[in-house]
């Protein structure tokens, strides 16, 4: 894979996850639905801190 692969990657799962936050914003959806919403939101962006940032960390530590 190249470098940007990995970039298309993490900004896909960024802009979906924007888009699930925008769902949760959403204020013509029932309350139950936008806490349903922000509940993925929440577990999404801590996957990802959890999965690509600590990846870039350690590149980062690498490179050095």
């Amino acid at each position: 894979m190249g470098k940007y692969e990995y970039t298309n990657r993490d900004i896909s799962w960024l802009s979906f996850n924007l888009r699930v936050l925008q769902e949760a914003m959403d204020k013509t959806l029932p309350l139950y639905e936008r806490i349903k919403f922000l509940a993925i939101y929440s577990n999404n962006m801590e996957e990802f801190y959890q999965v690509r940032v600590s990846y870039y960390k350690q590149m980062l530590r690498h490179a050095r």
